[in-house]
């Protein structure tokens, strides 16, 4: 029995086009034909876009007075997201946009060496002409989106390079899961982030192309795990230390705990 052919994904891209390409790298998985993909794809984006941080209450009432839809349907919208996970439900609270622990955050980048680095090398090998054009054609995006200067839009297509490469190569189920952690990385980026983004990154994004296009293997595994790194050390991923903090030590010189041991 024959696979799945290694161009069908890049034939896919080219047939759809840039715009309809970013339209679907940036939808959220389910039937793109049911009512509530407009606002599932709306919170997606704000979400991805770092419009709605971590730890946003999503609040039913709200949302279906924006959509005028009930609140049953926007509980299965937000019953969708929560399966994307980046959306929390807490009980007797409700939904919150999701807030990525340090332990996860390490997790993510962790498992994008692991798999964005086996799809780089998987690209380089192949170097065929076509993957080359469709990811000259993204980069062109990216361009675009930095000339606007708007952030969710270099955000956005930025994320889009990483989902362009596995559906370039033709591994779908690998797709899903560089999608989940594309997304997961924008909410730690938004909880995390303590430097500024770095301009250097489409360039980064050109240099990989470029080493695909070459077909010089080593060195793209190596600039995907620099550029994954670049992201990772922008964060603050120490413990925070409020989590450390003794009661007594931080309330021992306050004016009330005085005068209770006076």
């Amino acid at each position: 029995m024959r696979g799945p052919s290694p161009h069908r994904g890049v034939r896919w891209i080219e047939r759809t086009g840039v715009k309809e390409r970013r339209e679907h790298a940036n939808r959220p998985t389910g039937d793109p034909g049911t009512p509530d993909d407009g606002i599932y794809r709306d919170l997606y984006a704000a979400i991805i876009g770092q419009r709605l941080p971590p730890g946003t209450k999503l609040k039913e009432e709200s949302l279906g007075d924006i959509y005028r839809v009930s609140r049953a349907r926007v509980r299965k919208v937000l019953a969708r997201l929560s399966h994307e996970r980046v959306v929390t439900h807490v009980p007797n609270k409700g939904a919150f946009v999701a807030e990525p622990s340090v332990e996860e955050a390490r997790e993510v980048f962790a498992a994008r060496r692991v798999i964005e680095g086996y799809l780089v090398r998987l690209l380089a090998e192949r170097h065929d002409p076509a993957t080359a054009r469709v990811l000259r054609a993204h980069l062109r995006v990216e361009r675009r989106a930095r000339r606007t200067k708007r952030f969710e839009e270099v955000v956005r297509s930025g994320g889009d390079f990483h989902l362009v490469l596995a559906h370039a190569a033709g591994r779908p189920i690998i797709g899903n899961f560089v999608r989940e952690l594309v997304a997961r990385s924008a909410l730690i980026s938004a909880a995390y982030e303590v430097g500024v983004p770095s301009s250097c990154e489409h360039d980064e994004h050109r240099e990989l192309a470029e080493c695909i296009e070459r077909g010089e293997v080593d060195r793209a595994n190596a600039l995907m795990d620099a550029h994954l790194s670049g992201i990772e050390t922008r964060l603050d991923l120490t413990p925070p230390r409020n989590a450390e903090l003794d009661l007594r030590d931080v309330l021992a010189g306050a004016a009330y705990a005085q005068t209770v041991y006076d």
